[in-house]
């Protein structure tokens, strides 16, 4: 497979987007960001692209014209279930290509019943990426899933912990042990995929920085910190359970926040995946260290 050098970016101005465009400029590709609004141009993304969308299939189609490369990295909800038009406009354009939104969880054999039913609409699009590769030999795809992001998780709270008030909240024991993802190992291994292609093509592949629990995170922090900081307790399942509730009524994002905190972080379970069936040795991607990461975290 030739080598890949255009690059259509979608979703990214966003939380994961962003930083995504950003490695792929300083790994000297050319990037193009489609975004529904012209207003949207962070000046750290300077020598992207900026085109505008309203993600039609006409749209889609004359903007993916030349790329070789479609990256998604639309956020949760409606737009996830909008990538099959995203998919198919880039069959359409003679695209290379496609890195579907899969950077959480994984969305294949997942252990947890809750987030198999968060995400459908993810497992529904492997199956249709697989098959539209199928019918078109030029097109391929690659997925990458990193479980938990950890950057998004510290600074949203979502994970629990305000590093400025020196409060934690530990669901349940603190005790059950998940993967977990950096956003600099995640869009380095964006990178990888794009300039390994065949090495990646048509595969799912699952990267980690770190397998960890609520209370490792607490304890590195306090030494960090070197104070003791303040914690308070909450029931998981309760979490759970109200989530569900959330996310049948009005506020649907608060539901999937407390869905996710909830199953993840409930009882004392290791849900992390064997390292035997890791993909970070295949891109190249570095180990990460929890405390040094912690510390550059506390640092900003």
């Amino acid at each position: 497979m030739a080598s890949l050098r255009n690059i259509a970016v979608l979703g990214g101005t966003g939380q994961v987007g962003r930083p995504i465009v950003k490695a792929l400029i300083d790994a000297d590709f050319t990037v193009t960001v489609v975004t529904r609004s012209s207003s949207l141009n962070p000046k750290e993304l300077n020598g992207a692209i900026f085109v505008t969308s309203d993600y039609t299939n006409e749209s889609l189609v004359e903007i993916f014209t030349g790329q070789d490369a479609v990256v998604s990295a639309v956020a949760a909800g409606p737009p996830i279930a909008a990538q099959k038009v995203m998919v198919d406009a880039a069959c359409q354009a003679g695209v290379r290509r496609f890195i579907p939104s899969e950077y959480g969880s994984s969305s294949i054999d997942q252990p947890l019943e809750d987030f198999k039913k968060l995400m459908a609409p993810k497992t529904e699009l492997i199956g249709y990426l697989r098959e539209k590769c199928r019918l078109h030999p030029q097109f391929t795809w690659t997925c990458l899933s990193g479980g938990a992001l950890f950057d998004v998780g510290i600074h949203s709270g979502a994970w629990g912990f305000s590093v400025s008030e020196r409060t934690a909240t530990i669901f349940d024991t603190g005790e059950a042990r998940f993967d977990s993802t950096t956003i600099p190992t995640m869009t380095q291994g964006v990178v990888s995929v794009l300039q390994r292609p065949v090495d990646s093509a048509n595969q799912y592949l699952l990267i980690r920085s770190f397998i960890v629990s609520q209370s490792e995170i607490l304890a590195v922090l306090e030494d960090i910190t070197q104070s003791k900081w303040r914690v308070s307790y909450v029931n998981a399942e309760n979490l759970r359970k109200e989530g569900w509730r959330l996310l049948a009524g009005s506020n649907p994002k608060q539901g999937i926040e407390s869905i996710v905190r909830g199953a993840l972080f409930q009882g004392q379970k290791d849900i992390s995946v064997s390292r035997d069936v890791l993909a970070n040795t295949q891109l190249g991607l570095p180990i990460t260290n929890l405390r040094d990461y912690l510390e550059s975290i506390v640092k900003n």
